[in-house]
């Protein structure tokens, strides 16, 4: 029942290709990131990304940015 009710509470769950469940950390593959806008290159968007993320707060998506 603990489970469930931790699942539940859950926002995101993140799994692998396998449909495994993964290490509970995000990464960001850097070959697999599209950049739409015109004479914009990838390594300045992850700049803007770096640049808006925060330490503080812990959260995955920010720390994701940070590793």
């Amino acid at each position: 029942m603990t489970t469930i009710e931790k699942i539940a509470r859950m926002d995101v769950l993140c799994s692998n290709k396998s449909v495994t469940l993964t290490l509970n950390k995000l990464n960001i593959d850097r070959n697999l990131i599209e950049v739409f806008a015109k004479d914009v290159e990838k390594e300045y968007v992850i700049l803007l990304a770096a640049r808006t993320s925060r330490t503080k707060n812990q959260d995955a998506i920010d720390a994701a940015i940070y590793d």
